[in-house]
C-alpha cells in the first residue's frame, strides 16, 4: 500500500505550476529534444533494446512445459524484461547525459545561452523519459505480437478477438511500468547532478531495490506490532514505493481507481524530486 498523503505537504500547487510553465518555456523544450536526439543516437541504446527484444522472443523457450500457462509466463517475463531494460537505459543515459556534461564542463554551454538551470534540468528529464519511453513502446510492442502469435498459431484463437484478449492484460500491466520509469527518471536526473557516473548507477541500484523492498522494511520497522509508527512513514517519503507497482500482483486486481491513485503518487514523487535536483543544481558551482 502506497502513501500519498506524505508527499501532499511538500509539494505545493504553486510549485507545480511553475515546473509547468518552465515545461512550455522553449528553452527547456529545446534542451529536451535534443537530449532525446542524443540518447537514441547513442549505441547503448540499440544495444539495451536489442538485448531486450532477445530476452522477449527468447522467452518463448522457457515455457515449453508449463502445461497451458506459456502465455501469463511469457507476459510476465516480457513486462520484467521491459522494466528492467528501461530503467538501466534511464540510469546510464542519465549519467551519460548529466554528470558527463558537467565534469567535463560543457554544460557551462547551455548557461551561456540564457538558459535557466530550471529549464536544463527538466529539458533533460524529459529528453531521458521520452527516449525511455521510444524503447518502452518498441519492445511493448514485440511482447504484444509475440503474446497474439502464440494464442493464435498455438492455440487456433481467432484473430481480432485473441488481439483484445492478449492487449488488455498486458496494458494494465505496462501501464504501470510507464509510471515506475517516470519516477526512476527523475532519480536518476536528481543523482546526475550531484554524483559522477559510478556512484549515480550505484545510487540508483540501490534506490531501485529498496523500493522495492518497501513491504519487508515496513514490516520490520514495526517488530511485529499493529501500530504504524512515525519512522515507516519516513521511509515512504525518501524511497519511492515500487512495490505497489508490481505489475504481477495488481493484475489479479486491476481497477482504474487504483491506477489514478498510482498516476498521482508518481506525479506528486516526481515533482518533489524533480524540485530538488533544481535546488542541488541552483546550488552547484559549474567550471
Amino acid at each position: 500500500m502506497f502513501h500519498v498523503k506524505h508527499f501532499k505537504d511538500m509539494c505545493s500547487v504553486r510549485s507545480f505550476w511553475k515546473f509547468a510553465s518552465e515545461i512550455l518555456n522553449s528553452s527547456a523544450y529545446i534542451v529536451a529534444i535534443n537530449t532525446e536526439r542524443e540518447i537514441l543516437r547513442q549505441p547503448l541504446c540499440y544495444f539495451i533494446v536489442c538485448t531486450g527484444a532477445s530476452l522477449i522472443a527468447a522467452s518463448l523457450l522457457f515455457t515449453l512445459f508449463t502445461f497451458g500457462e506459456d502465455i501469463p509466463m511469457i507476459r510476465e517475463m516480457g513486462v520484467s524484461t521491459i522494466t528492467v531494460c528501461c530503467l538501466c537505459l534511464a540510469s546510464l543515459s542519465a549519467s551519460h547525459s548529466v554528470s558527463k556534461e558537467i565534469e567535463s564542463g560543457t554544460i557551462i554551454t547551455l548557461l551561456s545561452k540564457s538558459v535557466s538551470r530550471r529549464a536544463i534540468i527538466l529539458g533533460k528529464y524529459f529528453g531521458l523519459l521520452g527516449a525511455a519511453f521510444a524503447a518502452f513502446m518498441i519492445l511493448g510492442l514485440l511482447l504484444t505480437l509475440i503474446l497474439w502469435a502464440k494464442d493464435v498459431l498455438g492455440y487456433h484463437a481467432e484473430v481480432i478477438p485473441s488481439l483484445c484478449q492478449q492487449a488488455y492484460p498486458l496494458f494494465s500491466q505496462l501501464s504501470l511500468v510507464i509510471l515506475q520509469i517516470a519516477i526512476f527518471c527523475s532519480i536518476a536526473i536528481a543523482g546526475s547532478v550531484c554524483m559522477p557516473i559510478v556512484s549515480n548507477l550505484s545510487f540508483c541500484m540501490f534506490i531501485y531495490i529498496v523500493g522495492n523492498l518497501g513491504g519487508f522494511f515496513q514490516e520490520l520497522l514495526r517488530g511485529g506490532e499493529g501500530g504504524f509508527l512515525w519512522y515507516v512513514s519516513v521511509f515512504y517519503v525518501f524511497f519511492p514505493n515500487f512495490e505497489g507497482f508490481c505489475a504481477i500482483r495488481v493484475s489479479e486486481n486491476f481497477s482504474g481507481v487504483y491506477l489514478a491513485l498510482l498516476a498521482l503518487y508518481a506525479a506528486l514523487y516526481t515533482t518533489l524530486v524533480l524540485a530538488v535536483a533544481c535546488e542541488i543544481f541552483n546550488r552547484k558551482e559549474c567550471r
